[in-house]
């Protein structure tokens, strides 16, 4: 075993140095001069698809240029890729993509039904090299991987296509396809992701995870995640411990034999973390992650836009070491940014890879379609983003907003804002999610209290918003959180002050929610909606049709609505 670690050490030490090197350097270089980089990859996006569908519906082989394509090409949605995935699936012949792909990648259909993305073997080769860019940062800065490290990916399979093409998480093939030496330093077996029982698949990562004293760097798309898995060690750690050092679990039990077979660590008796751990059961009430894992490094998870709250419950559990680093803009489209900088937590766009166009989101929000190129964007405005790919993506829309940052180079840095559906409007005051955001952290501030979950409500029939949140503690004065709150978003949106000063608007609500409410609307997006866990974003605003969730069936009994229940 300690054979395998020191070769596992040594091997993921040279492929930084050499393979993330490169891949680092080679994206600053092109950052120097990102309109030249930008016309590089177009022309080998127009040249890969011009047998596609679209390419020969467009004749982007007769494209040559910028404007030609800007000109030529119109701005799509979803449903465009759509159809041509559903025939390229029926017909088993590439159409939606220039060659048929290892995988499609399943969107977690976040804001409408799930869509199928081709993962073509190029795909695959520039989602890695984005990998090792962003592992390379860590090594650099953090020296993140001195100890193990907990991946938590979605799986490759989560159902099989009609011409026998697997569906699922490209996290999961690029892990599943990493080097055998380079995985060795990885607690999860790619099999444990598949596992379809959430509790089940839970424990388990709970388990593995636990059993690692030396745990230096945990990456997870989501945040809450994170949360979650601390949730679970902090109910079950008494029975883990006995586990542990006898080198058993009945979790094997439940799973298939060939799973089973892949968590050998579970059954290597380990009396010495066994003893920590009961140390640190006698000692603390309430274990956080600092007590966990004091080495841990770095934590890779997405830090913006509706995982803000729940990243920043984990940075206050952390060793004083540790650092959060933005996991950047990834979708189930692609890869859009990958940190180049830890400290300053700034992403830099992969404009060798993608191919970006941008719309102010005033702009857009007037139907202006005119797009900007990366060189020409201003830093701390938020742009509507266009993407084309290699996979077949042709000026798709990716309903995101990203905003302009710091420049790296010549190039801005990108940061990840809001769906760009994140905006609701009972009468003209258009309320957007980051809006929500920050007013919520005020009133919790103001309060004293902390949050495990919230999201606004848009009611027009009753002109008003209404808050659902439950709070890590009692809440001591609802009414007054409620007016706090109320009162952000005046300061933060000035139409939202207009309509309520004059009466269109009514006061907001707030509805406390029960200990427990977040962990079910969270299992009913899983499990109900069919949403991908790993990668689940909680909306901080809705409006009531598109609410799925009972939230009125999960109110505390002491303070359900702070004021009026209507």
């Amino acid at each position: 075993m300690r054979i395998a670690r020191a070769v596992a050490d040594v091997s993921f030490r040279l492929s930084m140095e050499l393979a993330g090197r490169w891949a680092h350097d080679r994206l600053l270089r092109a950052a120097e001069d990102p309109e030249s980089a930008q016309r590089r990859i177009l022309r080998q996006i127009l040249k890969a698809c011009r047998t596609t569908e679209l390419g020969r519906r467009y004749r982007i082989s007769t494209i040559d240029g910028v404007e030609a394509f800007r000109a030529r090409v119109p701005i799509c949605d979803s449903e465009t890729l759509r159809g041509a995935v559903d025939r390229q699936i029926a017909s088993g012949r590439a159409v939606a993509s220039s060659s048929m792909p290892i995988m499609y990648a399943r969107t977690s259909g976040t804001t409408g039904a799930p869509k199928l993305i081709p993962v073509t073997s190029t795909v695959l080769r520039r989602l890695k090299r984005a990998q090792r860019i962003m592992a390379y940062v860590q090594h650099a800065s953090l020296d993140a991987f001195r100890g193990s490290i907990l991946g938590i990916g979605g799986a490759v399979c989560e159902e099989w296509l009609r011409d026998g093409t697997p569906a699922g998480a490209a996290t999961g093939l690029i892990y599943e396809t990493m080097p055998a030496p380079l995985r060795a330093k990885y607690l999860v077996p790619p099999a444990v992701f598949a596992i379809a029982d959430y509790d089940l698949k839970y424990a388990t990562l709970a388990r593995l995870a636990v059993g690692a004293g030396d745990l230096s760097a945990i990456a997870t798309a989501n945040p809450s995640t994170i949360l979650r898995l601390v949730d679970v060690l902090r109910n079950t750690l008494p029975e883990i411990v006995g586990e542990i050092e006898a080198g058993v679990t009945p979790l094997l039990a439940g799973l298939s034999p060939e799973t089973a077979r892949s968590l050998s660590l579970l059954r290597s008796p380990d009396p010495r973390r066994a003893a920590a751990l009961q140390t640190l059961l006698d000692r603390r009430c309430e274990v956080t992650i600092a007590d966990l894992w004091p080495d841990l490094r770095s934590v890779v998870t997405w830090l913006g836009g509706g995982c803000a709250h729940a990243a920043d419950r984990v940075r206050r559990q952390l060793p004083p070491g540790a650092r959060m680093i933005d996991a950047g803009y990834v979708a189930s489209e692609l890869r859009g940014t990958v940190v180049v900088d830890a400290d300053r937590n700034l992403a830099l766009p992969l404009l060798q890879d993608v191919f970006f166009e941008f719309v102010p989101v005033e702009e857009w929000d007037k139907g202006a379609r005119e797009t900007l190129l990366l060189h020409q964007l201003q830093q701390g405005r938020d742009y509507h983003v266009i993407v084309s790919t290699e996979a077949g993506l042709l000026r798709y829309h990716m309903n995101d907003v990203l905003r302009a940052g710091a420049s790296i180079g010549r190039t801005p840095s990108l940061s990840f804002i809001r769906k760009g559906r994140g905006v609701t409007n009972i009468t003209g005051e258009k309320l957007t999610e980051d809006q929500v955001h920050l007013a919520m952290a005020e009133a919790l501030r103001s309060s004293g209290v902390g949050a495990r979950f919230y999201t606004l409500v848009a009611l027009p029939a009753l002109s008003r918003y209404r808050a659902y949140v439950e709070f890590d503690a009692p809440i001591g004065d609802a009414g007054r959180f409620q007016s706090v709150l109320d009162q952000a978003i005046c300061r933060l949106n000035i139409e939202y002050s207009a309509k309520r000063r004059s009466g269109r608007l009514h006061p907001l609500r707030l509805a406390v929610l029960r200990a427990g409410a977040a962990e079910a609307h969270r299992r009913h997006c899983v499990e109900v909606k069919g949403q991908r866990e790993s990668q689940l974003k909680i909306p901080a605003l809705l409006t009531a049709e598109e609410c799925r969730f009972n939230f009125d069936a999960h109110l505390s009994t002491d303070a359900p609505l702070a004021v009026g229940h209507s």
